[in-house]
C-alpha cells in the first residue's frame, strides 16, 4: 500500500520514471525535492501560527509532511514502481538515516502546529530542524557521484541550480513568516537578503550562462523566455519583502500575497527543469 500510494504521489507531482534513468538521478531528484518539502513544511507551519488562512495552510502542512516521510523512505528502502532499488548498506545510508531520523522532530511538530498544539517545544523544533535537515540532504548529495544519464554536465548543473532556486524560495518565504512573528534567528533579515540575491544571481547565471559554475547560456528561445518570465515575477516578489527588510511594517496580507507569489514562481521554476531534463 505504501509503493502504490508513493507511485501515486510522485506522478501527481509532475515525477515522470524513465527506464533509462539510473538510481542515482532518481535519488538526486528525490532528494533535492525533499530539500525544497523541508522548507515548505516550516513554511506552511509559520503561516498557521501567524493566523493566514489557517485551514489551507493546516492542509499544507500536513500534506507536506507526509510526503515527506513517504518520500524519504523510498529513498532509502527503495521503492520497484519508481525504478528505485535499496541503497547498499554504507556510510552514505546511515548518513539518510540520521536525516530521516532528525526530520521526524520536523514532521511531528508540523503536524501538531497544523492541529493547534502551537507549544514551545514543536515550534522550537519547527524553528530548528530545517537547516539540519538541509545540512544533511546537501552532504548526500556532494557525496553523490554524476548521474550516469545522458545529460550534458551543463544540463545537470541546470536542473542543480534550479532546484537549488526552489529550495531558496521555500526559505526565504519560511524566514519572512518568521521575523514577521518576531521568532527564529536575530539575522533573519540578513539571511533573507543575502538568499535574495543568490537566487537573483542564480537566474542571470542560466540566462546568459557561467563557466565558473558550468552553465551555458539559455539553450533555446523557449526556456530563455521561461526565465525571462520568472525574473519579472522576481522583481515583483523582492519589491513586496523589501520594505519589511529595511524595518517596514509587515502586514499579514504582504506575507500571503508572497506565498501566491511564490507559487507561481515555484511552478515555474519546476517546469523549467522538466524544459532542461527533455533536452
Amino acid at each position: 500500500m505504501l509503493r502504490i500510494t508513493l507511485a501515486l504521489f510522485l506522478l501527481v507531482c509532475g515525477f515522470e520514471p524513465v527506464a533509462a534513468q539510473d538510481h542515482i538521478a532518481i535519488r538526486q531528484t528525490l532528494l533535492f525535492e525533499q530539500l525544497q518539502r523541508t522548507q515548505r513544511i516550516g513554511k506552511s507551519a509559520c503561516m498557521v501560527m501567524s493566523g493566514a488562512d489557517s485551514q489551507l495552510h493546516s492542509d499544507a502542512t500536513v500534506d507536506n509532511a507526509v510526503a515527506f516521510n513517504l518520500v524519504m523512505a523510498a529513498i532509502i528502502e527503495g521503492d520497484p514502481s519508481i525504478g528505485l532499488v535499496p541503497m547498499a548498506a554504507g556510510p552514505e545510508r546511515a548518513a539518510l538515516s540520521e536525516v530521516a531520523k532528525v526530520s521526524r522532530g520536523l514532521t511531528q511538530s508540523a503536524q501538531q502546529v497544523a492541529a493547534g498544539d502551537i507549544h514551545a517545544v514543536p515550534v522550537a523544533l519547527i524553528l530548528s530542524r530545517p537547516a539540519m535537515i538541509a545540512e544533511g540532504m546537501h552532504a548526500a548529495l556532494s557525496e553523490m557521484g554524476p548521474s550516469a544519464g545522458g545529460q550534458s554536465a551543463a544540463v545537470q548543473n541546470a536542473v542543480r541550480l534550479l532546484h537549488q532556486q526552489n529550495a531558496l524560495l521555500e526559505e526565504i518565504l519560511k524566514d519572512f513568516c518568521h521575523m514577521r512573528l518576531s521568532i527564529g534567528a536575530k539575522d533573519t533579515a540578513a539571511q533573507i537578503t543575502q538568499n535574495m540575491a543568490l537566487f537573483t544571481s542564480i537566474n542571470a547565471a542560466l540566462i546568459k550562462g557561467d563557466a565558473a559554475l558550468g552553465l551555458h547560456k539559455a539553450p533555446n528561445i523557449k526556456i530563455k523566455i521561461t526565465l525571462g518570465q520568472i525574473d519579472s515575477k522576481w522583481v515583483s516578489f523582492e519589491r513586496l519583502l523589501k520594505p519589511a527588510l529595511a524595518g517596514g511594517d509587515m502586514e499579514l496580507r504582504d506575507a500571503q500575497l508572497a506565498s501566491v507569489i511564490g507559487g507561481t514562481l515555484s511552478k515555474r521554476l519546476t517546469k523549467l527543469i522538466s524544459m532542461y531534463q527533455a533536452l
